[in-house]
């Protein structure tokens, strides 16, 4: 191979994908080359139906020819139609800066899924097991025998679920997938997933088998109960094709010939655990053979919803944890041979647990992210939901193994318990102590690829860093929810959008919030505006106010700055318009948004903030005044918007709608001098930060912001929307120094408190727990809550000093902006970007500043150093010194 090529090639963000439903699938590759300088000046992109017709370099489904161009990110197939079920490979060529060509890449694929309604001829079935609203029922399982008679070449697998479904054939799971079909309004928008299970079938007799759980479907979503928000039992629709060597197509799909019986899960729910009996188990009731007793199944009527394909990453297990020390014996509980086990990280997902003991004893597992002072589990944080599994031994000599299936919680602690009570005392075995082994933390999240790393000289901000990731694990499962353990665990809008950009950095989230962002179309009410939590849970459909709201806006513009995903502001530009010109709407004759007496929901204020006047969850900045400089800050980035899509006439409005809403807050808000109305922290970081003041009130403006964080002795008082943008706003005005003052605090509040009383996660409350006052508001205190979290960004962008360059997205042009300060010696970064890897590192020593950064190919950077110098940079590895000031 030339010393140049093209590798890691994606297709949608996916690696190989199967099942997909774009019709125009963009592609991206890295450019591999160590020459200086090196970049793409060229490409071609070859897509065939087989490797063989690809080899003959006579690609029969696009062949783009050589195109003059450094694009790398995001290329659109323009070839000859995709149909149903097309499979496809595809390779790509690119020329250096010296105009040579390199060989083809190593080829890639990928495979189109069901596109028509006609191309599914599976009927949707269910059973008649039903729950009540507060009681799951047991699992069933759905199942059909079939056989095969002729060799095999290949066979797929599309499937779907009311519900989330486990599906099997001839004994082996399809995939290790969690939670499919995965959490979207089931009343807009099904997703089906297509698995390769060629090496499953075989000639003779075969099974497919499928557990279908409630999952968000019928179980708790939220503060319901059981369902209220879709429908009350699960339903499964499942189409296997089998393409025989001669041609010859044989379906299985689901219809009336399939059977169902009870499975020995005996009740499951996201929130409240899950039950399982394995004196119930079934030898082979995935496999033929399977002689049991079964049930014919019902047909279910058929949603309206369309089925489309998931696009995304599923919910997989990333990592597995062992307890950190051996077991110990819990206290504050009524039962004396409860356990407590301790994975030293909080962390969302299940246990795999491992026993041996008497046939019918139970085993309760109970969940916690903190113990308590007398050591026992905190669990009035997670307010109704029960958050237990049971499992019920079949009391094999030689150990049981078992795990949840269609649960998960978020925890650092577990508990387990067992009762005794099985009848024969006699002859029953002893429970085998519970020790090290007993358990192992499975966690689970939408498995999106770790991109970014950071660390410092700073221990505790290196586990920062590691906090605001494990949040991020913790959080982004289906949907960007706020927390994993309680009632709750919705995608909250405000909390997205704080934390999109760092997000970004911590890892591949391109495809996650691709998904999410449909999600809030489906969301979407008829006069624009969205609600507070996507997909919408039954906890009020209206306008979830400033900075909650605004997601709509700028989660689209983060992925476009980190991505270059320009196909993402096309497809959600009405929509954004839609929401950008009911807010205008909504302005009164001054130009203000959330006025008094609206009419509408003023939002949640600069949620947690520490400057309450009344009532700890509102902030004292004002509704109105957070309104109108949120609405001017979505209509300037609405603006930019419709700049890049071409819309001028749309961009002038937008500028309109900004400038209105800027008049307004002046009058309103700003004195002659630069004082505002409002003399909170918030109120100036909003009024900086988002441009609007006059260029003569900035200074007068930022220098009172000082004087209240003076006040404080160098302490927060911000909230959820005011807290990312505090050291932003004081590095951007020349004030670095205050900003490390004020992110190295280590008592409360600030970020290293949490650290610094062993936080393994971000903290929903700067004072979630106190030394002096223990825990806080149990009605709302979770231990893994990612929003403060968002000080990721700044510490990638100014201390590591990798930034994105919003007029050049995707890191096609980086800003390295190294910001040396608060007694750090050292700090390093890594980025895998869209088009590469980004290494940066500096250290000081003897008052000097040794800074070096690595560039990927087809990239260029400004070098900003703390010595005021600047220098333009290439691709390649670089090393500059200056010197530096006593940090």
């Amino acid at each position: 191979m030339t010393q140049h090529h093209a590798a890691r090639l994606r297709c949608e963000y996916l690696e190989n994908p199967i099942g997909i439903d774009e019709l125009h699938p963009r592609f991206s590759w890295w450019m591999i080359d160590l020459s200086p300088a090196a970049k793409q000046t060229a490409y071609r992109i070859r897509v065939a139906t087989s490797i063989g017709t690809l080899s003959t370099d006579k690609p029969d489904l696009w062949d783009s020819g050589k195109v003059e161009s450094s694009d790398q990110v995001g290329i659109v197939y323009a070839g000859k139609p995709l149909t149903s079920r097309t499979q496809a490979v595809w390779d790509v060529t690119i020329w250096d800066a010296n105009g040579n060509p390199s060989d083809p890449s190593q080829p890639a694929r990928f495979e189109m899924g069901l596109l028509e309604k006609s191309d599914w001829t599976a009927q949707w079935i269910e059973t008649p097991i039903e729950g009540t609203g507060v009681a799951a029922p047991p699992v069933p399982i759905l199942r059909r025998t079939f056989s095969i008679n002729k060799p095999i070449q290949s066979a797929r697998l599309y499937t779907t679920a009311l519900g989330v479904y486990d599906a099997h054939i001839n004994g082996q799971r399809v995939s290790d997938d969690y939670f499919r079909p995965g959490w979207t309004d089931y009343h807009k928008r099904i997703q089906y997933q297509t698995y390769d299970v060629a090496k499953q079938v075989a000639v003779g007799e075969n099974t497919i088998a499928t557990l279908l759980g409630d999952g968000w479907y019928v179980g708790r979503v939220a503060f319901n109960e059981r369902g209220v928000l879709y429908g009350t039992r699960p339903a499964l629709c499942q189409q296997l094709e089998i393409t025989h060597t001669d041609g010859s197509i044989t379906q299985i799909v689901t219809d009336e010939t399939w059977r169902y019986l009870e499975s020995p899960i005996r009740s499951s729910d996201m929130l409240d655990g899950e039950s399982y009996d394995a004196r119930m188990e079934l030898s082979d009731w995935n496999a033929a053979g399977f002689s049991g007793e079964s049930h014919p199944v019902l047909i279910a009527k058929a949603p309206d919803a369309p089925l489309v394909a998931q696009m995304n990453e599923s919910v997989r297990i990333v990592k597995e944890l062992t307890p950190v020390n051996d077991p110990k014996p819990a206290t504050g509980t009524w039962n004396s041979n409860a356990t407590i086990f301790d994975f030293g990280q909080n962390f969302s997902g299940i246990v795999r647990l491992q026993v041996k003991g008497p046939r019918g004893a139970t085993i309760r597992l109970r969940y916690a992210e903190m113990l308590k002072e007398n050591g026992g589990l905190y669990t009035e944080n997670l307010r109704a939901a029960r958050v237990t599994d049971h499992y019920t031994l079949k009391g094999d000599p030689n150990g049981e193994t078992w795990q949840p299936r269609f649960t998960f919680h978020g925890f650092r602690y577990v508990e387990l318990s067992f009762s005794n009570h099985w009848k024969d005392q006699k002859l029953a075995q002893p429970m085998q102590p519970f020790d090290k082994q007993s358990v192992c933390g499975l966690v689970l999240m939408s498995d999106t690829r770790v991109t970014g790393e950071f660390e410092c000289s700073h221990p505790l901000l290196n586990q920062l860093q590691s906090n605001i990731q494990w949040g991020q694990r913790g959080n982004f499962l289906e949907v960007p929810t706020d927390c994993p353990q309680r009632d709750e665990r919705l995608g909250w809008t405000g909390d997205a959008q704080v934390f999109a950009s760092t997000a970004a950095y911590n890892m591949d989230v391109a495809g996650f919030f691709t998904k999410w962002m449909r999600d809030c179309d489906d969301a979407e009410q008829p006069d624009g505006r969205v609600p507070r939590v996507v997909p919408e849970a039954g906890i009020g459909p209206d306008d979830a106010g400033p900075g909650w709201s605004d997601a709509r806006v700028i989660c689209p513009w983060t992925m476009y700055q980190a991505y270059a995903d320009h196909r993402m502001l096309e497809r959600h530009y009405e929509p954004m318009k839609r929401w950008i010109d009911w807010q205008a709407r909504s302005l009164n004759e001054a130009g203000i948004r959330c006025s008094e007496n609206c009419g509408y929901f003023t939002g949640y204020s600069d949620w947690l903030a520490l400057d309450s006047t009344w009532q700890s969850v509102w902030s004292a900045t004002p509704k109105d005044f957070i309104g109108t400089a949120y609405f001017a800050h979505s209509a300037g980035i609405m603006a930019d918007i419709a700049k890049v899509l071409g819309r001028a006439a749309d961009a002038k409005l937008f500028a309109n709608y900004r400038q209105k809403a800027v008049e307004g807050f002046n009058r309103e808000f700003v004195t002659a001098s630069g004082r505002l109305s409002v003399q909170t922290q918030a109120a100036y970081l909003f009024a900086l930060g988002f441009d609007l003041l006059p260029e003569n009130l900035r200074q007068p403006a930022f220098d009172r912001l000082l004087k209240l964080f003076e006040e404080r002795h160098w302490h927060l008082s911000t909230g959820f929307l005011g807290t990312p943008m505090i050291c932003p706003v004081l590095t951007r005005f020349g004030r670095a120094d205050i900003a490390y003052k004020i992110l190295l605090q280590e008592d409360y509040p600030g970020w290293l408190f949490p650290v610094k009383n062993g936080a393994t996660t971000m903290w929903e409350r700067w004072n979630s727990w106190t030394p002096d006052k223990g825990f806080g508001d149990a009605g709302m205190n979770s231990f893994n809550h990612y929003a403060y979290g968002a000080i990721g960004r700044w510490m990638y962008d100014n201390i590591a000093g990798i930034a994105i360059d919003p007029a050049q997205p995707g890191y096609s042009h980086i800003r390295l902006t190294p910001t040396p300060g608060g007694g750090l010696t050292h700090a390093r970064a890594a980025i895998d970007t869209v088009r590469g890897r980004v290494e940066a590192s500096w250290k000081i020593e003897n008052a000097q500043f040794n800074y070096t950064v690595t560039l990927p190919p087809n990239t260029t950077a400004t070098l900003f150093l703390p010595d005021g110098k600047s220098h333009q940079l290439q691709a390649g590895k670089h090393a500059y010194e200056c010197v530096v000031r006593d940090s």
